[in-house]
């Protein structure tokens, strides 16, 4: 194909244009417009909604002075029933009928589908077979394979595959087009390495262009889906610029919805997240949304799902929340402590704050492995009838994984080791003899009841040999629905009645956002550990507060009359 600059025949832009069979000059934006109107669309009666056009244009129809285009990557992150696949499965048969036009193409151009499992990939592949099936000039020079899901050019010029991220990818990859779908689900470091084989091969091929497709993700849970995030969020807002790169992201006020209750509920709200509203001139039926939007109201456990995949607002919560973040931040705060406003964490001015001094107390261990966080919780009951239980928290990581964690896992770690939440332990493991200094020295301080921990990871070990002989009663609480339910009870229950003082310590907080629970199929429940190596999630120092807790409710039975609410 032959562009020159000229002024489009359709649109009226002076830009590079290629000249069709009928004389008519013709842009590369309204060639892509065009052929989703008058090719794809007619057979199925669909219609483009205003912001698919305008995106269409603005990625095809952005060209650098030598008439190639500007950009290399696209990030378009919109809720879900915005027509994303729509729009992929036509962009794929788009690439793939433009292959039979490309003038001194010598070899088969290789484009994909990748999604963080085959069925979901598929699902892209299935509208663009589904076109080829219906629109004769399509047929006509591409075949489809149901059973490979593979879209060949009849000519040889092209295919189409579908990969997965949990599968194997060669280096050496080189797609002149590919659709990265519900970027979101790709956590794993597999999914991390196969965006990096794809990106890098494409560097390579004139003109390539890859899509990034997806919905809010959760916090903290993809590190691959987060950086693409925050790097298309500071494009948009100014503080980064790329040449190459496009971002559209499309989601309600997430300050509104902070800072005003009735917002997230409100017309407005869907129509801002929603590009193809009915308001926006689209196809998507504000009923629709108003049937999610009462679900989420009426069942309390929902309304993270709709916040993140109806508004498209990212929420701490996972997919099925536990802790639902705005009543624990609503926690009593005995001296109106927020630790969340504090630049430096004072723990003596936290425990006169707390009048915690000389306080009974029990301490709960959770000892990390060399990736992860230990933590360490002590609970302090209540001594009135009114007064809530409170917590004091330390957590440690190792210096040599602070770095690769943050990466991951996308928490400020460095901030909150600047600030003296997180402690660190020189070298790449934390020494468990740290954590037992710790209990020492709070022993100086507070009535340390008992030292609870869990036996694996040779803290039972450690605990016997080093704080027994000096006079701690040291108890080993089994990680099981008979060692844990109980425990776990108790802290979901005061945190909900609003009897847990906390400070709002933000990596308790980070944890709590990450908590789920693992279940009998019956009311026996405990904190579920994240995947390792897969998951950004961490829970630590919630394992650690539950497995103190254990003990101080056996310990405290006076103060353990409050209502449970599970």
């Amino acid at each position: 194909m032959i562009y020159r600059p000229d002024v489009c025949g359709y649109c009226g832009a002076e830009t590079w244009c290629e000249v069709r069979q009928n004389g008519k000059p013709q842009c590369r934006a309204c060639e892509v417009i065009r052929f989703f109107e008058f090719v794809l669309y007619p057979p199925f009666g669909y219609h483009m909604d205003p912001w698919v056009r305008q995106t269409l244009r603005n990625v095809y129809g952005t060209l650098r002075p030598d008439g190639l285009r500007r950009y290399r990557r696209v990030y378009l992150c919109v809720p879900k029933k915005n027509q994303k696949s729509t729009l992929a499965g036509g962009l794929t048969d788009y690439h793939l009928w433009r292959a039979g036009r490309d003038e001194g193409v010598n070899r088969t151009q290789k484009m994909y589908g990748v999604a963080s499992a085959k069925d979901q990939a598929g699902i892209v592949y299935e509208f663009a077979r589904d076109y080829v099936k219906r629109v004769p000039e399509l047929s006509q020079q591409i075949r489809y394979l149901d059973s490979t899901r593979r879209l060949l050019r009849r000519d040889g010029r092209a295919i189409y595959a579908v990969i997965s991220t949990d599968g194997d990818v060669q280096d050496g990859i080189e797609p002149v087009f590919a659709v990265f779908d519900e970027l979101h689900r790709w956590k794993s470091e597999k999914a991390a390495s196969v965006f990096d084989v794809m990106v890098k091969g494409a560097v390579n091929v004139p003109e390539s262009l890859i899509w990034e497709i997806t919905t809010m993700g959760e916090e903290f849970e993809s590190p691959l889906w987060y950086e693409e995030h925050e790097f298309a969020r500071h494009i948009l807002d100014g503080s980064l610029i790329s040449e190459s790169f496009y971002a559209a992201i499309y989601g309600a006020d997430e300050r509104r919805i902070a800072n005003d209750p009735e917002y997230w509920k409100s017309r407005e709200a869907r129509v801002v997240a929603n590009p193809s509203h009915e308001d926006n001139g689209g196809y998507l039926k504000d009923e629709r949304l108003v049937e999610l939007l009462n679900e989420a109201i009426a069942k309390p456990g929902k309304r993270a799902a709709y916040l993140r995949l109806n508004l498209n607002v990212q929420v701490a919560e996972g997919e099925t929340p536990e802790v639902d973040m705005e009543v624990w931040g609503a926690a009593p705060s005995p001296g109106g402590v927020d630790l969340r406003t504090w630049e430096k964490y004072d723990m003596d001015r936290l425990i006169e704050a707390w009048g915690l001094a000389g306080r009974q107390c029990v301490a709960g261990l959770d000892l990390a492995w060399t990736t992860d966080m230990a933590g360490m919780t002590l609970v302090f009951p209540p001594v009135e009838t009114a007064e809530p239980w409170k917590l004091l928290l330390w957590a440690w990581l190792p210096e040599d994984k602070v770095a690769e964690l943050e990466r991951r896992t996308r928490a400020p770690l460095k901030l909150w080791k600047d600030q003296g939440f997180l402690r660190t332990s020189e070298g790449a493991e934390i020494k468990t003899l740290e954590l037992l200094d710790q209990v020492e020295a709070c022993s100086k301080i507070f009535d340390v009841r008992e030292v609870t921990f869990d036996k694996w990871g040779g803290m039972k070990a450690a605990c016997n040999l080093v704080l027994v002989p000096k006079g701690f009663t040291c108890v080993d609480i089994p990680q099981t629905y008979a060692g844990l339910t109980e425990a776990t009870k108790k802290f979901l229950g005061l945190y909900r009645s609003l009897n847990l003082a906390h400070g709002n310590h933000p990596i308790l907080r980070w944890h709590v956002s990450c908590l789920a629970l693992a279940t009998d199929g019956g009311d026996n429940a405990k904190p579920m550990r994240p995947k390792r190596g897969t998951s950004a999630k961490r829970i630590d120092l919630v394992a650690s507060t539950v497995t103190g807790f254990a003990r101080a409710i056996v310990l405290a039975p006076q103060a353990s009359g409050e209502i449970e609410v599970w």
